[in-house]
């Protein structure tokens, strides 16, 4: 009877270890398919930057932007535009050296202060918009991040300006290169003397006030 059951345990096991190496492959194929798609859904970070780039010249492109009227309309739309492509969470979090000590509540409205400090500052950079190209150079991508190199053509200049991106299901801007001056290193230098000589609250009133100025100044 011993070996009697001893045979009868051979296939049994023989059929327990097929099903735990089916489970693995199941597993392995799901996770590598699943990966595959999620590389799909984003493309790469060249067509992200290309895609949000080219539409922000369509939309200043439009000969209405020369129209005070129809000036805050368009670059409305421009920031509409942008926002889906820059994930301003990340860029606050790395501009401010204090970021891990705020709570959730003052984390937002600092992402919101910053954000509006970005458009406000940039919208009248924008509305001079005069026909210039962009130049691709390639990208590099390390795990989640990558940087798009690109250049700016100007009828007698050429200006160098790279995107650093992390992928988040899609790949989002947190950081923007410009003739080798970082978009986020800058304001963090600035951040951080403001709260080392004064305060964080003091920090918040300075870019609140910034923003009212901009805004009263119409450059949004």
């Amino acid at each position: 009877m011993g070996g009697s059951y001893t045979n009868q345990t051979k296939p049994d096991e023989e059929h327990s270890m097929r099903g735990v190496s089916l489970k693995i492959l199941t597993l392995a194929l799901t996770f590598i398919l699943t990966a595959m798609a999620g590389l799909a859904l984003a493309g790469s970070p060249t067509e992200a930057v290309k895609g949000t780039v080219d539409e922000v010249i369509r939309l200043l492109s439009n000969p209405a932007l020369k129209d005070p009227s129809q000036k805050s309309r368009i670059l409305r739309q421009v920031r509409q535009v942008v926002d889906r492509r820059f994930d301003y969470e990340e860029m606050a979090k790395r501009t401010l050296p204090n970021w891990n000590r705020l709570n959730a509540s003052q984390r937002r409205e600092f992402v919101t202060l910053f954000s509006e400090l970005l458009a406000t500052s940039y919208a009248d950079k924008l509305a001079k918009y005069s026909g210039e190209k962009v130049a691709y150079q390639g990208d590099r991508m390390d795990g989640d991040v990558a940087e798009v190199d690109t250049v700016l053509l100007r009828r007698n200049d050429r200006i160098p300006i790279n995107y650093r991106l992390i992928n988040k299901s899609d790949w989002a801007v947190y950081d923007v290169v410009i003739e080798g001056v970082s978009l986020v290193n800058n304001y963090r230098s600035q951040f951080t003397r403001v709260i080392g000589e004064s305060s964080y609250e003091d920090l918040v009133r300075r870019l609140q006030n910034k923003v009212e100025e901009q805004r009263r100044a119409g450059s949004l």
